[in-house]
């Protein structure tokens, strides 16, 4: 997937997440089922590119469609997509599942802490994914949370890309964006910006800086 492509499936996944608006008993609650929500979004957006494959899988924890396969909803990351193949049981006439490639792996944290970030973005680098994805919240200090990030990032394998999106106490406001990098050269490369503001039909590009 190229980064327009990335861009256009998360913005669209976090209008989708913002018209949702779970509320909670607290804020703190709030915000956990706000980022249930985000995470939910950006699954299924992503079992709709790949909804034309029947040998690819979308798992989340919040979707029980691939359970009996796998025997839970969510492996080890917060968004999983992979190619699977069947085995014959060694018993009874069935059919087991197993994992014939990784396609894509995706953490979602939205804390505003580097340390938290780079605990989730370790995952990533344990994992054997074509793709891999981090998505952070929208910071005041871009440059030093990424530089943060930079040297995981070297070390996975596969395509890395991160992203930044409104932290979900920021989702009332009127206007949202979705930031994107993607590790080219050893360095954090920036993608189109793509900003939205609700009540509008169309679309405003800039370039991130």
């Amino acid at each position: 997937m190229n980064p327009p492509a990335l861009l256009s499936l998360l913005q669209k996944s976090l209008q989708v997440a913002r018209q949702r608006v779970p509320s909670g008993t607290s804020l703190q609650e709030e915000h956990r089922a706000r980022s249930r929500a985000w995470v939910a979004s950006v699954a299924s957006a992503f079992r709709d590119v790949y909804s034309a494959d029947p040998d690819v899988a979308v798992l989340w924890q919040q979707d029980d469609t691939h359970r009996a396969q796998f025997g839970r909803n969510e492996l080890l990351h917060d968004i999983t997509i992979v190619r699977h193949r069947t085995v014959p049981a060694p018993r009874q006439r069935k059919t087991l599942s197993y994992i014939s490639q990784v396609l894509w792996q995706v953490e979602s944290e939205f804390a505003r802490d580097g340390r938290e970030a780079l605990f989730d973005f370790n995952k990533l680098v344990l994992g054997s994914a074509s793709y891999k994805l981090f998505i952070a919240p929208d910071v005041s200090k871009v440059q030093p949370f990424i530089d943060a990030l930079l040297p995981a990032a070297r070390v996975c394998t596969g395509t890395v890309f991160l992203s930044m999106v409104p932290h979900p106490d920021r989702w009332a406001e009127p206007e949202a964006s979705v930031r994107l990098w993607k590790l080219e050269m050893d360095q954090w490369a920036p993608h189109e910006l793509v900003a939205f503001q609700e009540g509008r039909d169309h679309e405003a590009r800039h370039s991130v800086s």
